[in-house]
């Protein structure tokens, strides 16, 4: 696998994802140096997509990205292994144990399982985004019912 792919912004059918429109959500460009192959390039426009769909700023979160979209490919291809392969292997005297891949495929779900909320990528995540940024996110206004209470006073017109 081989086929490495220049950054967004150097490809004419993808860049529209990585420039800047009036008012929508912004993607970043993947960070330089990683030559993304085709799959991965297509995972990480799935995953900026699904958060531009969603309204969740994430033009700063190219290498975070990156990250979940490594570890993500590399889950896939042991997933894989696992299934032409199995997930088991017996030693001569009888003892079952995981094989490496299975290991390997088990350690990287668990990455994603961490990566996966941070980068807003889970319903709860998103769920909790939107509350905090919501009409309720914020500090409260502690003085806000006296303010209102005074500003309201039938005296509040009068000369001092």
């Amino acid at each position: 696998m081989n086929d490495s792919v220049k950054p967004i912004a150097a490809l004419g059918g993808l860049a529209p994802t990585a420039q800047a429109v009036a008012g929508e959500v912004r993607s970043p460009t993947p960070p330089p140096g990683l030559n993304f192959n085709s799959r991965e390039l297509e995972v990480f426009e799935y995953i900026c997509t699904a958060l531009r769909e969603a309204g969740i700023e994430h033009l700063t979160a190219g290498m975070p990205i990156a990250m979940i979209v490594h570890t993500y490919c590399q889950w896939l291809d042991r997933e894989a292994e696992c299934e032409t392969k199995g997930r088991t292997q017996t030693s001569a005297n009888g003892w079952v144990s995981p094989t490496p891949w299975a290991e390997d495929a088990r350690r990287l779900k668990q990455e994603l399982g961490q990566w996966l909320p941070k980068a807003c990528l889970t319903i709860p995540s998103l769920t909790r985004v939107r509350k905090e940024s919501g009409a309720q996110a914020g500090q409260d206004d502690l003085f806000g019912d006296l303010v209102n209470h005074g500003t309201s006073s039938p005296r509040s017109g009068w000369p001092n």
